[in-house]
């Protein structure tokens, strides 16, 4: 027996050894797939968690499917600092980037972060190539990692981790980026996979013009510089080397000569966009063409016609779009083509029109021809029928007769990009001669959005400035350009936000601020207490107008401003350790307070007058499972405390419910309804069939709740949801208990009702809409009948207890959805047409309040951040 187990032994090492050999020991670089559009090096010295806490972090969310900030917990759960070499980002399948993390890690690091987030009785891992892929699950999502050598690659994308390791086997392409000097601070830019980064934001008709567009083109290495600490401008510069393949014509067009700016004569200031490039005319007409119009036919037939009206032009030419106008469902554009003979174009054209080839219509000429169409915007035109004039030196082509004659009118009138100051301190920045030039305006989105995928994330890159301009220059072997991205925001451009003030709290907060006037002004003060157990209340301009604190005691949820003893003044009570404290408006103790009880509070403080003898009650949870519902003189008045199944922990609800005053509290799975006097109502306590999260809210007679199995629970009188689409079935034990499905995820913080308009499947609606939150995430609004009218994701999870709300944040008379990410990234969406608002802010935040606090018009937002309590004043986008 012995004899056998010891070879047996041997060859199990054996086996490992050969099996963990055959990895070659290779540089991160190797492991960038051939299809990666981009690569970001970190700075020198960059860690996990200190990449997580940069400024470009918020993008990354913004950009990518990946919740980003989940990787805080491998950062920590490893008890040391990860070391990072690269964020890839990777065109994953579901038309989102992914970002697959490459970092310098110990082998212990695996072990540590499978031991902590491998989930039990679940496959765990798998193998792919002689490498083993662990899954990591983290709230409802799952990270995989792998290691090779010292590289750890951690995603959410098991693909982009899968497609990593095979270009670091060699079993697949990897990016080429052996002429590249890979130093920290850059970032990659895998210029000819760069269409299929461009392909996840087009929509699906247009993707097949943008398949290997930048073919000619070898990666290049970008570095990137802030221009100014006030403003988000930025500047990326970098070397684009070219290939020896023969290269599209839109390569060959920014990369063929370099020249002076001459074009920008007759650009309309009103322009969405333009590029200008310089590709040299065929002189020769092209053997065939598809469909060919009598013109084309003459032309093909009569090359020596045809090469007259080349030789008229010059190589510089310009594509010119605007923003949507109604005569194109998808936008407009036009195309500029430098002339060096006008007369002659001029005669050409008559004698075409004279043939009958052509139409002269009121100055313009009517043109039905895609070889006269490539002739003056090359193969990047792609127009059959088209109006065409010349005006000074240049001949423009446009579908719509009416832009053909815009440019002739502003060039007159000198509304044209050269005499747009703006636009010449952008000239002034760039060299005398270049080879090519794109400038956008501040309709570009607008423009370019009928052209886009549905789920687009270009909003979130175009949003944080209002002009990005790219330039290049031929070097002088014609065999690499040098470029350089730049962003601006014009002198006139007013900021979406403006930040207001910021105080330093010292410690988190314990709830939302609340506003409140407590000290008799026209303004609302804003209350708020820390962890620490101090106590505030600020003046709109962020000044300390009261101070208190609770001693050694951590409050509990928001301060609730109440008239305590009706006379008309605001006293400020919270709930702390086993205490409820109450100030007056100059912070001092009122008379008997704090109330003490014998066990820790484990709910926020309530305060209503339950028994309507017009003096309040205090109400609040205990650790003993005890409600208790407290007089003036901090007793338990008749009938209470009450006893609960389990303990509640969330703030209990004192509202009408089927005609009486009732008090109503979730705890666990059970639904409770307390009278006055503390009896429970008929037939309470209620169960469900999962815990329930924040407190109940009534509607149209029937307490709403968000439950941990996903559903929305209905407890009421009568039905409130279609019968089609409620989930339980109707029994002795589930009388009076309705519930539909949302989310595979639980449903997290406070239900709220809304009467609101939005659009969903091509209809308006304007009705009584539930809005709710689950923990993966995502956003929902149901109508009353449990169907589903609108639902987006933030593509992370959604922030713990957080309860969505509405708001119009830009005072556009429309209603935003405001949720709030697990790591604290504020999401914003429109919510009539599901749109994203990116002009919010990015810090990371919790409670976030949203009120015009200093009565401007314009609302603030007011948030916990790392600096303390923040406030911005929301202008939008259109201040």
């Amino acid at each position: 027996m012995t004899r056998l187990k010891l070879p047996g032994l041997f060859l199990l090492i054996f086996t490992l050894f050969t099996a963990c050999s055959s990895i070659p020991d290779r540089p991160w670089s190797d492991a960038i797939p051939e299809n990666a559009p981009f690569v970001i090096i970190p700075a020198e010295g960059a860690t996990l968690n200190s990449v997580l806490a940069s400024s470009y972090t918020p993008f990354l969310d913004d950009v990518t499917s990946s919740a980003v900030q989940l990787l805080s917990r491998v950062d920590s759960t490893a008890s040391q600092s990860i070391p990072l070499q690269a964020i890839m980002l990777y065109t994953g399948s579901n038309d989102q980037l992914e970002t697959v993390w490459m970092a310098d890690a110990e082998p212990n690091i695996l072990r540590k972060l499978t031991d902590h987030f491998y989930q039990r009785f679940s496959q765990n891992e798998y193998f792919f190539q002689d490498v083993t892929i662990h899954k990591l699950r983290m709230q409802d999502r799952t990270l995989f990692a792998a290691q090779m050598h010292e590289h750890l690659l951690i995603s959410e994308s098991s693909l982009g981790i899968e497609d990593a390791i095979r270009a670091y086997l060699g079993s697949s392409p990897r990016a080429d980026l052996s002429d590249l000097s890979l130093a920290p601070g850059n970032i990659v830019m895998n210029t000819p996979s760069l269409d299929e980064w461009l392909r996840q934001l087009t929509s699906v008709t247009y993707r097949p013009q943008i398949k290997n567009a930048l073919k000619g083109t070898k990666p290049s290495l970008l570095s990137a510089n802030r221009k100014s600490d006030k403003t988000q401008e930025v500047a990326f510069s970098g070397t684009l080397p070219l290939s020896k393949e023969i290269p599209t014509d839109l390569v060959a067009s920014f990369s063929s000569i370099n020249a002076p700016i001459s074009l920008d004569r007759y650009i309309s200031s009103n322009a969405a966009a333009f590029v200008l490039l310089r590709l040299s005319p065929r002189m020769a007409p092209p053997t065939s063409i598809n469909n060919p119009t009598k013109l084309d036919s003459t032309l093909l037939a009569d090359q020596y016609q045809y090469t007259e009206i080349a030789q008229t032009l010059d190589p510089e030419f310009a594509m010119v779009t605007y923003a949507q106008s109604g005569f194109l469902s998808t936008g407009e554009h036009l195309f500029i083509r430098k002339v060096s003979e006008p007369a002659t174009l001029r005669q050409q054209l008559r004698q075409l029109t004279q043939d009958d080839l052509i139409q002269r219509k009121d100055g313009t000429y009517f043109v039905q021809s895609p070889t006269i169409a490539k002739l003056v915007g090359s193969s990047l035109c792609s127009f059959r029928d088209f109006y065409l004039d010349v005006t000074g030196n240049a001949v423009i082509i446009s579908k719509r007769k009416g832009l053909v004659e815009m440019v002739s009118s502003d060039r007159n009138r000198r509304r044209t990009m050269y005499y747009e100051q703006h636009f010449r301190d952008i000239k002034n920045d760039l060299s005398d001669q270049i080879s090519g030039l794109f400038v956008t305006g501040e309709d570009f989105y607008p423009f370019i959005k009928p052209f886009l995928a549905p789920d687009n994330y270009l909003d979130a890159i175009t949003s944080k400035f209002n002009t990005f301009t790219a330039s290049a220059t031929l070097n002088d072997n014609k065999d690499e350009l040098a470029f350089e991205f730049q962003t601006y925001q014009a002198e006139d451009r007013s900021a979406p936000y403006r930040e207001k003030w910021i105080f330093p709290t010292g410690a988190e907060l314990s709830g939302k601020p609340v506003m409140a006037d407590i000290g008799g002004s026209d303004q609302e003060e804003i209350i708020f207490a820390t962890k620490s157990g101090n106590l505030y209340a600020l003046a709109a301009d962020g000044t300390v107008v009261l101070q208190a604190n609770t001693g050694s005691d951590e409050p509990l949820g928001s301060p609730v401003i109440y008239d305590w003893y009706s006379t008309n003044q605001n006293v400020i009570l919270i709930a702390a350790g086993d205490k409820i404290y109450g100030w007056n408006d100059n912070g001092q103790p009122l008379p008997k307070f704090p109330f003490r009880l014998n066990e820790k509070i484990t709910s926020p403080l309530q305060v209503d007058d339950i028994d309507r003898n017009g003096l309040p009650n205090a109400i609040v949870a205990t650790s003993d499972r005890n409600l208790h519902a407290l007089n003036g003189r901090g007793k338990n008045i008749g009938g209470w405390p009450v006893t609960t199944n389990a303990k509640i922990r969330t703030q209990p609800v004192v509202e009408e419910y089927r005609g009486d005053r009732s008090v109503l509290a979730f705890s666990e799975n059970a639904v409770h309804s307390w009278s006055a006097d503390g009896n429970q109502r008929n037939g309470f306590p209620k169960f469900v069939n999962a815990s329930l999260n924040g407190s109940p809210l009534i509607h149209e007679n029937h307490i709403l709740a968000n439950a941990a199995d996903g559903y929305l629970y209905a407890v009421g009188p009568k039905k409130l949801f279609a019968d089609s689409l409620n989930v339980l079935e109707t029994t002795s034990e589930s009388s009076g208990i309705e519930a539909v499905y949302a989310s595979s995820s639980a449903l997290m913080g406070t239900p709220s009702v809304h009467n609101m308009r939005l659009r969903a499947n091509e209809q308006t609606y304007r009705e009584d809409m539930i809005l709710t939150i689950s923990n993966n995430g995502s956003i929902f609004l149901l109508n009353t009948k449990g169907q589903l009218r609108f639902t987006q994701n933030m593509g992370q999870p959604a922030a713990s207890s957080f309860s969505p709300f509405i708001t119009d944040i830009n005072n556009d008379n429309l209603d935003d959805i405001v949720a709030l990410a697990n790591f604290g990234r504020l999401y914003i969406w429109e919510a009539y047409s599901g749109e994203r608002i990116y002009s919010v802010p990015t810090s990371a935040m919790a409670y976030p309040k949203i009120a015009d606090i200093d009565g401007d018009g314009y609302k603030e937002l007011m948030a916990q951040t790392r600096e303390g309590l923040r406030c911005w004043t929301i202008f939008g986008e259109d201040k």
